[in-house]
């Protein structure tokens, strides 16, 4: 119900049943809500607008001036999984949350990695495929931990307390999207860290797109998708009581 295309179908659905009732003036009133949003979310103008309300508090810090920190924990998010005729996992368009941890890690601002990521259904958790991947640029399997039964942020959260339980970490550097800063920073200090957010995959661009930015593009509703998606989280994990 969050994503911005099922909302459109569902308000395609509520002018079919107006036009069954012969009210055709609420028909043709959904159907244009429909398609002005569905535009209105496919836009880089406000894909951009919504990401930027979700980035600004977390802006990245040169690697120069980072302290240093007793574990880097990464979250999952990074993949789409393994693939039939693949290697290695798929990686998604926030893969630069493994390329930064492997940056922090050997620029010595902590001495252990975290990956926690789980699975649905038969797939092989997300924290095994983010190793392999990491593996892969140059971090030894010995520095890394892996918490691969999470579900969500609130679960990793909760599981990486479990599998640090015991080694004295209490500063982390925290490395996920800048979007999901916001909630995954307070559901890990509501565990007792003392976290440092380490912010990436920053989705507004610096030069100009190829398409004009009032054009609708596919890549753009998957931005607005996940900004709602972000918003729509966070609300509900304050109302569970999480955050």
């Amino acid at each position: 119900m969050v994503y911005p295309l099922s909302q459109c179908l569902i308000l395609i659905l509520l002018a079919v049943v107006f036009l069954q009732f012969h009210r055709n003036r609420a028909t043709l009133v959904t159907l244009l809500l429909a398609v002005s949003w569905l535009y209105l979310c496919s836009t880089a103008l406000f894909a951009d607008f919504l990401m930027g309300t979700l980035e600004q508090d977390f802006r990245p810090k040169a690697m120069s001036v980072m302290g240093e920190a007793d574990a880097i924990v990464v979250l999952g998010g990074a993949t789409r999984g393994d693939t039939h005729l693949g290697t290695l996992p798929d990686l998604n368009q926030q893969a630069d949350r493994l390329v930064y941890a492997a940056a922090l890690y050997k620029a010595g601002k902590a001495p252990l990695l975290v990956l926690s990521g789980g699975s649905h259904g038969d797939a092989r958790p997300e924290a095994q495929l983010m190793r392999e991947t990491l593996l892969v640029m140059g971090v030894p399997g010995r520095d890394m931990l892996l918490e691969g039964a999470s579900r969500d942020t609130h679960d990793n959260a909760l599981y990486t307390a479990v599998v640090l339980n015991g080694k004295g970490v209490r500063k982390i550097l925290l490395v996920t999207s800048a979007f999901h800063m916001r909630r995954a920073v307070a559901l890990f200090e509501a565990q007792g860290f003392e976290v440092v957010p380490t912010p990436t995959d920053y989705q507004r661009l610096v030069a100009a797109p190829v398409l004009p930015r009032w054009l609708p593009s596919v890549d753009d509703l998957a931005r607005t998708t996940i900004a709602l998606r972000e918003y729509v989280g966070f609300w509900v994990y304050r109302y569970r009581g999480w955050l």
